[in-house]
């Protein structure tokens, strides 16, 4: 009898110890469902480059879309300008007037190794990486007035895209690489083309008294944002407008503001823009949804931050702002 007690009571101390455990196990996989909720909540972050004169000149920085500390990535007396990165996220072309005039350069994603790609006594500006990774276009006025041309990046050998005898600039890549659409004034207004980069087959996209700059394909290669200015002289401003890549049809607002917007940029998903916004007589930087809404300020520097340019391959920052000296930001806003 007392064998049995014994047993019994064993069993009873194993079937308790077996349900605290299978309790411990059922509230440690409670607070790691918790967790993965909690994470799978957070904004989703995504590395953003763009050019800012805080520091007392123009230097290309590193942030995210939910508004991590930026960190200088060029750190050179010169003006940096314009960043773009490469498809496979490791590198990012900008354009510099560190040596006296404004050539395309190249640096790894960390800011190392900086090197000098285009040697014309010209400007040659504003970068845009083809989705191969093989070339970059950019905007030139090496015959006297802007055209786009194309840099071969392994040979270097640059070739003239267009010929036009007014001014086409700040090409960027359809998602295919079969094209590129920039802005230009062929017809005395900007307006916004595209252009076959193996046929030069060039297609007029819009057609209003006003400017249409500063063009950008989505990642789906359907659509095209871009920044026009629609109203009367005296109260023109600039306000972001989408519209379809195939033809320009289906042309509609995204904002509607005093004050200018402009240089917009899909989000590797497409699904939000970013764009540079006027306020207080400088630019600032905003993001919204790609259907104009949920507007919201990523940096307020209390200086100029400009011409936002997005990571395309990782949701992973090449640097870690936090492990690096930087000096005092404004207000970083996060959604």
């Amino acid at each position: 009898m007392v064998n049995f007690d014994i047993q019994m009571q064993n069993k009873v101390l194993t079937k308790n110890a077996n349900s605290i455990s299978i309790a411990s196990v059922f509230f440690l996989m409670l607070a790691l469902l918790f967790r993965i909720d909690s994470a799978f909540s957070q904004p989703h972050s995504v590395p953003i480059a763009f050019a800012s004169d805080i520091n007392g000149d123009w230097e290309i920085y590193l942030t995210d879309s939910v508004g991590k500390l930026p960190v200088n990535l060029t750190l050179n007396p010169g003006a940096d300008y314009y960043p773009t990165w490469s498809p496979d996220g490791t590198e990012i072309a900008f354009f510099s007037r560190r040596d006296a005039n404004h050539e395309i350069y190249v640096m790894r994603a960390d800011g190392t190794h900086q090197r000098r790609l285009t040697y014309h006594p010209a400007t040659d500006k504003a970068p845009s990486w083809a989705p191969d990774g093989e070339r970059l276009a950019f905007s030139s006025n090496r015959t006297g007035h802007f055209n786009i041309y194309l840099l071969a990046l392994e040979s270097g050998v640059v070739e003239n895209l267009t010929a036009n005898v007014f001014e086409d600039e700040v090409p960027t890549w359809s998602p295919d690489g079969k094209s590129l659409v920039f802005h230009s004034k062929r017809q005395l207004n900007w307006d916004i083309y595209t252009i076959n980069v193996n046929t030069r087959e060039e297609q007029r996209l819009t057609h209003q008294p006003l400017m249409d700059t500063y063009p950008e394909w989505s990642p789906d290669g359907k659509r095209i944002v871009y920044s026009s200015m629609r109203q009367n002289v005296d109260q023109a401003d600039f306000d972001l407008y989408l519209m379809d890549a195939a033809d320009g049809g289906n042309k509609k607002p995204l904002t509607d503001t005093p004050t200018d917007e402009a240089v917009p940029a899909w989000s590797p998903d497409g699904s939000l823009i970013a764009f540079q916004y006027e306020e207080d007589g400088r630019w600032v930087i905003h993001l919204m949804n790609a259907d104009g809404s949920g507007r919201r300020e990523l940096i307020d520097n209390g200086a100029w931050a400009t011409q936002p340019k997005w990571k395309l391959s990782s949701t992973i920052l090449p640097i870690e702002p936090l492990l690096l000296q930087y000096q005092q930001w404004g207000n970083l806003k996060t959604p």
